[in-house]
């Protein structure tokens, strides 16, 4: 019974996008401990509105583009309850720029962080009415766009007189993590793309080459783990193990040819929580 209850939640959790959000608040936590911040509870919140804003207005937009019953279970969801989240959407943007005035000083990470933010709509927008090939650029975008997010705060906070960047090391590879992540969320949803009219690096590039990069983005990632653990201090070790543990469990989800997409999905979207483990070595 327990067990029933909790694989309900964790569902309507992804069905949601909570799991985004908490991945997202984990990797902050991931970045602003590494440069040995402590970052107050109101950033989390911050951060976590914002992503929950953006993921839930994409969805949105791609259930209010399909004009007949959506084929996928995430968009038939945002289709039924479209005016509930959209109402949600708007309260939730406006009370986050009420709150950001409220908690952030004019000492310019709230202008960068609503910049960001508009930037990312753009991008979310614009690919919508750009030239179909643009799409192979899709993911890559977004995964740029969401290490900025992570990354932002805690290297507006940093002590600049802390002199090691090392850090940077551990952005590529994030890069290289949600790149991946989307890359393969696109090629396992390819055929329910194609058939809703949505264009993706799948739909693009076709599966074979698709596959190649998946493959070839396994075989950098690991590389780099290895680099990681030669050239960076013992003091790094813990995060390459954290970033380690997420690489793997896509590359073996990507090995496995998941039948049940919705079961990978909500696998893959989990692992960005992994970096709350980072409690332990406390």
């Amino acid at each position: 019974m327990i067990q029933k209850i909790s694989l309900r939640f964790i569902d309507k959790a992804n069905m949601l996008s909570l799991d985004v959000v908490a991945g997202a608040c984990a990797g902050l936590f991931f970045f602003g401990d590494m440069m040995g911040l402590s970052l107050p509870l109101f950033l989390y919140i911050l951060l976590g509105m914002a992503v929950w804003t953006i993921y839930t207005f994409d969805h949105l937009l791609d259930a209010k583009k399909i004009p007949q019953k959506a084929l996928s279970r995430r968009h038939r969801y945002h289709q039924k309850h479209f005016n509930k989240l959209s109402l949600i959407t708007a309260f939730i943007s406006i009370l986050g720029i009420v709150l950001a005035l409220k908690w952030l000083s004019w000492d310019g990470l709230l202008g960068a962080g609503l910049l960001l933010i508009t930037l990312i709509m753009i991008v979310i927008i614009g690919l919508r009415f750009a030239y179909v090939k643009l799409a192979v650029f899709k993911e890559a975008a977004i995964a740029l766009l969401y290490v900025c997010g992570i990354v932002l705060v805690p290297f507006w906070q940093q002590d600049f007189g802390f002199e090691s960047w090392n850090w940077l090391f551990y952005a590529a590879g994030y890069f290289a993590l949600a790149w991946f992540n989307l890359v393969f969320l696109s090629y396992m949803d390819a055929a329910l793309d194609k058939a809703q009219g949505h264009h993706s690096i799948m739909t693009v590039l076709g599966k074979k080459r698709t596959r190649q990069l998946l493959w070839g983005l396994v075989a950098f990632s690991l590389m780099y783990m290895l680099i990681l653990f030669i050239i960076l201090p013992s003091f790094y070790h813990r995060y390459t193990l954290i970033w380690g543990m997420m690489i793997l469990i896509h590359a073996i989800s990507f090995m496995e040819h998941p039948s049940n997409i919705s079961s990978a999905r909500r696998r893959l979207e989990l692992s960005f929580s992994l970096p709350i483990l980072l409690i332990l070595f406390e």
